[in-house]
């Protein structure tokens, strides 16, 4: 199954919890499975993440995505994840605006090790 496969399967999942109002729990962001996939998912291959965001990623999802955008960037510990993001807001400037992606991808820009992060901004 391929990653856009995968992660529409997750988005349905995401849509569920949502319906039943489950990210109003406390513990919700923890525990949640389809947030856990999510965050799998997006951290498993950083090459096919690239490639999904590039290709693939749809306004929708990445819309989903920006609310987990800092979990997978502390994991990836990647400025090529963060310049895929950015690439794949220019593509989407409505929901851009809309959802303020732009701020949750500064957030996962505040997620990378000093020492990653120096390699962009000495």
């Amino acid at each position: 199954m391929s990653i856009k496969e995968e992660y529409a399967e997750i988005v349905k999942l995401r849509e569920e919890e949502e319906d039943k109002d489950l990210s109003e729990l406390p513990d919700y962001w923890e525990t949640s499975p389809a947030i856990k996939a999510e965050i799998e998912l997006f951290t498993r291959n950083l090459q096919e993440t690239i490639q999904f965001l590039d290709n693939d990623c749809t306004e929708d999802q990445l819309s989903w995505m920006m609310e987990v955008f800092e979990k997978i960037s502390a994991k990836l510990q990647s400025w090529e994840f963060i310049d895929a993001l950015k690439r794949a807001a220019d593509r989407f400037p409505k929901a851009c605006e809309e959802y303020s992606i732009r701020d949750f991808i500064l957030f996962a820009e505040g997620q990378l090790d000093d020492d990653v992060y120096r390699q962009h901004h000495p």
